[in-house]
């Protein structure tokens, strides 16, 4: 294709905006900025927003996250941490890194945008979902997994909400997200000391702070292989006292045989290897890709189909989740809008700024008429689950 040179008036504008840029005393990379255009918010953290945007070049979507320097309070480090893990993976089942530039208050990070939707909520949309799947989920997990620690590269946050859907395609591909506090080892064998992840994959050592490395990432793919297979997770405890007394009871991890009846016995092996209290004790991603379990489900389709079970497991704690999550992300972004708008002239972080089509607004309308429902049902959910649990507990 012949080249084509910028229109005149593109060029000027262009050239203006790297003028007016450099004259309030932006960093030479913010001009980047506009080569996007932003679209709808997909969430919201404790440091920033996730935003959808698009290419103006090649119309290509992409997610950018949006860091409030303010929010860093000095350790700017790990921002420049992250980008330094991210520009090193090239993986399909790792999510792409794109670009980066910065603002005098902001950081821009871009991203590869996956659309598919989140791990579990995407499991209760099929029509079956077997043994197998569940496999085929894993490996690809452990697949990304294997790739990092490679690199020396300790994720610390692995969790359903960090496992997506590349598309909508019934064969996408998973992508695993959010390096945020992955951590880069100067040696393999290097320790770790401070606190990362989410409670309830986090593995003991982490919570306990003495010491850990690569194997926290196993432990926490465990949790979520047990939750594929039945819908609920092994931890029952919801403090962190209660959780390290839970699993170093001889034999913590439970299989109730009106979940398991039709999972393998190799299933539940797999899993019993990755719980190990003592990490030294977990295989590595590379072995666990060899076991029976991942190798033979590859091959076949075998096993019943697992949806019914999942499908009232998951319910039960989505409902409950998607409710605290609504208020969260309205909560941040509220703290978030107010440290932008001290001394910035432009809001990143507004959520119905950028381009957001009508049928994202009609859904957003919608949550928020449901919210009052929503969270009744949750609330119920939630007594389902703590029930179920007492009731098992009591007739084990």
């Amino acid at each position: 294709m012949p080249y084509s040179a910028p229109r005149k008036d593109e060029s000027l504008v262009a050239g203006f905006s790297k003028i007016i840029n450099r004259i309030q005393g932006q960093p030479s990379s913010y001009n980047k900025k506009q080569d996007y255009t932003f679209g709808k918010t997909l969430g919201a953290g404790a440091f920033g927003v996730v935003r959808q945007a698009r290419d103006n070049a090649t119309k290509e979507n992409y997610a950018i996250k949006i860091i409030l320097k303010k929010t860093l309070n000095g350790n700017e480090k790990m921002i420049m941490d992250e980008i330094a893990v991210l520009s090193k993976l090239h993986h399909k089942h790792i999510v792409g890194f794109k670009d980066f530039f910065e603002s005098k208050d902001k950081f821009f990070l871009v991203t590869q945008l996956a659309t598919g939707g989140e791990l579990f909520d995407r499991i209760i949309e099929k029509t079956k979902f077997k043994e197998a799947d569940a496999a085929r989920v894993i490996y690809q997990i452990l697949s990304a997994t294997e790739y990092i620690h490679d690199k020396d590269i300790v994720h610390r946050d692995i969790k359903p909400e960090n496992v997506l859907y590349l598309t909508r395609d019934e064969d996408s591909p998973i992508v695993l997200a959010d390096f945020g506090v992955a951590k880069q080892l100067r040696t393999p064998d290097q320790i770790i000391v401070n606190q990362a992840g989410s409670f309830g994959y986090a593995a003991p050592e982490v919570l306990v702070g003495v010491g850990y490395g690569k194997p926290c990432d196993i432990w926490s793919i465990g949790i979520i292989t047990y939750t594929v297979l039945c819908g609920f997770s092994p931890v029952r405890s919801e403090s962190v006292d209660n959780f390290l007394e839970e699993v170093t009871a001889e034999r913590w991890v439970i299989f109730y045989e009106q979940y398991w009846k039709d999972v393998s016995l190799e299933a539940r092996q797999f899993i019993v290897s990755m719980l190990q209290i003592d990490q030294n004790q977990r295989p590595t991603a590379k072995e666990l890709l060899k076991h029976p379990w991942i190798t033979s489900n590859l091959k076949e389709d075998r096993g019943a189909d697992l949806l019914p079970n999942l499908r009232e497991g998951f319910n039960a704690r989505s409902k409950f989740k998607q409710v605290i999550e609504i208020v969260k992300m309205q909560n941040r972004l509220k703290n978030l809008k107010a440290l932008n708008l001290e001394d910035s002239e432009e809001d990143d972080l507004d959520y119905h700024a950028g381009t957001i089509s009508r049928s994202d607004t009609t859904q957003s309308q919608a949550k928020t008429s449901a919210f009052h429902q929503l969270v009744a049902t949750a609330l119920e959910n939630k007594e389902r689950v703590q029930s179920f649990h007492r009731q098992e507990s009591q007739g084990k």
